[in-house]
């Protein structure tokens, strides 16, 4: 187990340092974006259930590795992007440190800026948990996403989705995970200090779904650092496989975090 935290420790510092190399040959091109850089939030922390006694049955290890390889640049405005995440839910306190669960999530996506405040994005995308019978949780998704950041030191964006999914297996899949997502993110100009609100209703608009996530960089100078990072989330959807339970967990850890994209 030890080893196994040694090293997705080490991965992330290894993401780390290939981001911020791809950083510069991403200056170098003039492109806004790396060659190969951070997607969403990269980060391990671990945590427990605020609406029940914390024990080892409702405390653990979540994790997410997140990645985009820019395929294609036009005239510096489109991005012809391909992206692979995976998240994961480690069951870590229990006796045998069972993985409850790990979504795969693959990607094309096309990012167009359309002025230096606005960005948007379409995607194509596949989301499952690589399980098989009763288990099985898979979907398949057109999305379209708009970045907008009207300030220097705030940033907003809106996601929607729609596609098909097994409905033999994930019954009113919409009706829990919704089909759009809301987030403002405030930060420092140097953005060493971030934090996140992410608001995603589900399909009737009379629950919501939330996270909410700060991130502190450790140290004064460098965008690809790790970070202390805190994440709170509550309602349904965090993993695929519990996805019409409602839960509430806090969790505290490192992160990184890709300023440019942002994108949950």
């Amino acid at each position: 187990m030890k080893h196994f935290i040694t090293t997705l420790f080490a991965l992330m510092v290894s993401l780390s340092a290939i981001a911020g190399d791809a950083e510069g040959l991403n200056a170098k091109q003039g492109s806004e974006y790396p060659v190969l850089g951070l997607w969403k939030q990269n980060y391990i922390a671990t945590g427990f259930a605020t609406n029940s006694p914390v024990s080892k049955y409702t405390s653990d290890v979540k994790f997410q590795l997140s990645l985009a390889l820019r395929l294609w640049n036009i005239k510096d405005r489109v991005d012809i992007l391909a992206t692979y995440s995976q998240r994961s839910i480690w069951d870590i306190y229990k006796e045998s440190c069972p993985f409850r669960e790990t979504a795969y999530n693959p990607g094309f996506w096309v990012s167009w800026r359309v002025n230096p405040q606005t960005r948007m994005l379409f995607g194509i995308e596949h989301e499952s948990n690589g399980l098989e019978g009763a288990p099985s949780r898979s979907f398949n998704y057109a999305t379209a996403a708009c970045l907008y950041e009207p300030f220097s030191h705030w940033k907003f964006g809106l996601r929607a989705w729609y596609g098909y999914y097994d409905r033999e297996n994930i019954s009113r899949y919409f009706h829990y995970r919704g089909v759009v997502q809301l987030w403002g993110t405030f930060h420092t100009i140097n953005d060493r200090f971030a934090a996140t609100a992410i608001v995603n209703p589900t399909v009737t608009f009379k629950q919501y779904n939330v996270q909410l996530e700060a991130s502190w960089r450790m140290a004064k100078r460098g965008d690809w650092l790790p970070s202390l990072f805190v994440q709170y989330c509550y309602g349904y959807g965090e993993t695929m496989i519990d996805y019409n339970q409602r839960s509430s967990k806090i969790r505290l850890g490192i992160s990184l975090t890709n300023s440019k994209l942002n994108l949950h």
